[in-house]
């Protein structure tokens, strides 16, 4: 069935969905919006195209695809699973994409949670680029989900995205925005210290991403965001709440793995352990 024939289901219309929502218009979809935040609606209201539901499930019944942009984990499983939830009208033939930032062993019983009800698919797909990649639609994907569902999917994914990269089953694309996490706001710290100590020692640091663009430390955040911090250009691209959950999540899923690493090697060590005592008797 053509992506066409049926509005898509938008839930958060924040600073991301926002631009999502206007570059899929571009793109000829029919979109249904809900957002609690009556403030994010302004400027989308008015649209061709676009109608308002007044809850979650109000939109499940209508919509067979639904994208999630949450700001956290608990606004997910609030728009899921709670009264006028999506669940509630919620068939075999919904698939939820979710766009949001949450916890990927949450994802995974989300996921579960769902497929234990006989109701809809759950694929995660992370977004990287900022505010201007959704518009121009050359967002990068990470997905997680089942593949099938995924190919299902796959033609309005490729709208609003570049690039996307199916990584395995449902909690992957978490996964790897964490990786993502990690690589981009160490590289934020390293550009800051850069330039602090190129303007102590006299270096025109404008001059600084073309030199070094072809060498390693070339990059995008090289080109785009070392010029920002020259200009002291300040402009909100993004929230640091934002990053301060990231960050959290790195930690927390860091911290897990390494917990459980842990209890690998004292289970390795306690086996060892009983078998040559056992071989001693």
């Amino acid at each position: 069935m053509s992506d066409y024939l049926r509005p898509i289901g938008f839930i958060g219309t924040g600073l991301m969905g926002n631009c999502l929502v206007k570059h899929l218009l571009k793109k000829g979809y029919t979109i249904n919006i809900f957002d609690k935040n009556k403030n994010n609606l302004i400027g989308l209201k008015d649209k061709k195209r676009i109608s308002l539901s007044t809850s979650p499930a109000k939109l499940s019944k209508d919509c067979g695809i639904i994208f999630l942009c949450l700001d956290k984990t608990e606004s997910v499983e609030d728009v899921v699973f709670k009264e006028n939830g999506i669940i509630k009208n919620a068939s075999q033939n919904n698939i939820i994409v979710d766009l949001s930032t949450t916890f990927a062993d949450k994802t995974v019983n989300f996921s579960k949670k769902l497929n234990t009800e006989k109701v809809p698919s759950w694929i995660d797909a992370l977004m990287s680029g900022g505010p201007d990649k959704p518009i121009s639609g050359s967002l990068a994907l990470m997905i997680g989900g089942e593949q099938k569902i995924v190919k299902k999917v796959s033609s309005i994914l490729k709208k609003i995205s570049s690039n996307f990269t199916y990584f395995g089953p449902t909690g992957s694309g978490q996964i790897v925005e964490m990786i993502n996490q990690i690589l981009v706001l160490n590289n934020y710290t390293i550009l800051a210290e850069a330039l602090s100590f190129a303007e102590a020692w006299g270096i025109d640091a404008k001059k600084i991403p073309d030199a070094l663009r072809e060498g390693h430390a070339g990059s995008n955040l090289l080109k785009h965001l070392f010029p920002r911090m020259i200009n002291r250009d300040f402009k909100p691209q993004g929230y640091t709440s934002q990053i301060l959950k990231g960050l959290t999540m790195v930690s927390e899923l860091g911290n897990k793995k390494t917990y459980l690493f842990q209890c690998q090697i004292l289970l390795n060590n306690y086996l060892q352990y009983y078998l040559k005592n056992r071989m001693k008797i």
